[in-house]
């Protein structure tokens, strides 16, 4: 229990005829009768105040959070009692320093044989395991005396993993796909057992048209085959130090890693055989390529716990690694970064020699900021130094951008499929560009 600022006003009042006792001896009585009514006030509040044990808390938190989103927490407080009048409560909860939370504390009016339900958001922006503290229930006695302090739901543990939220709506999105019959469980590619028909597209191989559905569509129609074997997808995200910096919010690598596990879903659901490798200066992690959507569990537990290092990638001898381990022809995604040509010249060889015997598909960030500062516009009633100042973060923006796209042309001439997006639409094109792969069967 503590003493609330009513207590206190009470006992200043009360010190006052004492004080005044030193010149008026007969105010010395009335001190002491005013104590007697303080403490006879205390008692008769304590009995008067509902007991701790018929405030029941319960904490409701998933074991699993998702980085970068809003993670929905609730408190539920229970008040057994009869008769005792409203409690006027107030409430924090201890959860982990290292998570962001949109609300502090909570104050509100607790009525006897009621539920208060109250709720709060996590916004979590590192992977890990973390430990919430207890439930701190404070409420007022019923004179507003003193405050009776509960503590309750101690050492609740959660996980934080990569944005689940985005598989689980992926997931939903193939499983509606697939009930569209839009989804193939089987290969599409130039195989013997014919599939089906579709539009011709830039880039198809014309020997591929069937002519007879052409003339009766009015338009190029394709013929479509299912293949003898399913794909394999060999999925890797670079953990070296360009993949430290943070992206709006997250690091590189976790954006990366999202969009890689998005990817993975979408391999496992299509019944492809799905691997994932980490690496930075030597391989972090390898999960052979194997098919079912149970893998996905493996996955995500494995790869919730590995951060970003500041090393430099050895590019050419863990790509090497990745590829020697793969027994066929596999797609090789690699998540990472380039600057310039020179810069990234371990990542543009390592990608290279993928090929031919691996289908090479380089992955990169592109920053928002950047681009925005390349086409930012000089205003005339800048200051001339502030006006310098934004010319010369221009032309070193635009530079950026110009020689990344340099890297880019380079690894396309060698032969890699590359996506260079923003972090908000890469789990997205990355998973389209995936099945566009599958559906023209480049593998």
């Amino acid at each position: 229990m503590t003493a609330s600022r009513r207590l206190y006003l009470c006992l200043i009042l009360a010190m006052v005829p004492l004080i005044a006792s030193a010149i008026y001896p007969d105010a010395y009585q009335i001190g002491l009768t005013v104590d007697a009514v303080i403490l006879i006030a205390l008692v008769l509040d304590f009995r008067l105040t509902a007991a701790a044990n018929l405030i029941t808390i319960e904490r409701i938190v998933e074991d699993r959070l998702s980085i970068g989103r809003d993670n929905q927490v609730q408190i539920k407080i229970s008040h057994a009692g009869q008769g005792t009048g409203l409690l006027k409560c107030q409430v924090k909860d201890d959860t982990p320093q290292e998570i962001a939370r949109d609300k502090e504390r909570f104050e509100f009016l607790l009525q006897p044989g009621t539920t208060a339900i109250l709720e709060y958001k996590l916004f979590p922006a590192k992977r890990g395991a973390y430990t919430f503290g207890p439930v701190n229930l404070r409420y007022l006695s019923f004179l507003g005396l003193f405050w009776r302090e509960i503590k309750a739901v101690k050492g609740t543990q959660v996980k934080v993993f990569s944005d689940l939220k985005a598989l689980r709506e992926l997931s939903i999105k193939l499983a509606h796909s697939s009930e569209l019959g839009e989804l193939h469980q089987r290969k599409r590619g130039q195989g013997t057992d014919f599939a089906s028909l579709r539009e011709y597209a830039v880039g198809d191989d014309a020997k591929a048209i069937d002519w007879n559905a052409t003339a009766r569509r009015d338009r190029p129609v394709l013929r479509t085959y299912e293949a003898e074997q399913e794909q394999r997808l060999l999925i890797l995200v670079d953990a070296g130090r360009m993949m430290v910096s943070d992206l709006e919010g997250l690091t590189r690598f976790d954006r990366a890693l999202n969009a890689a596990l998005c990817l993975a879903l979408t391999g496992l659901t299509h019944n492809d055989q799905v691997g994932i490798g980490i690496f930075a200066d030597k391989p972090l992690l390898y999960l052979p390529p194997k098919r079912g959507k149970s893998y996905m569990n493996r996955i995500l537990e494995s790869t919730f716990a590995i951060q970003p290092r500041m090393v430099e990638p050895d590019y050419a001898g863990t790509l090497s690694y990745f590829a020697q381990a793969q027994k066929g022809r596999s797609l090789m995604v690699v998540l990472s970064d380039l600057t310039d040509p020179t810069g990234s010249q371990g990542l543009l060889s390592g990608m290279a020699n993928l090929a031919p015997r691996h289908l090479p598909f380089c992955v990169t960030l592109k920053d928002r900021q950047v681009g925005q500062i390349s086409q930012s516009t000089i205003r005339e009633q800048d200051k001339s130094s502030d006006a310098m100042e934004a010319i010369y973060k221009r032309a070193i923006a635009t530079d950026l951008i110009a020689q990344r796209e340099l890297a880019l042309s380079v690894l396309t001439k060698r032969g890699c499929l590359v996506l260079d997006c923003s972090p908000q639409e890469l789990s997205d094109k990355l998973v389209d560009k995936y099945i566009e792969v599958k559906n023209r069967g480049k593998l």
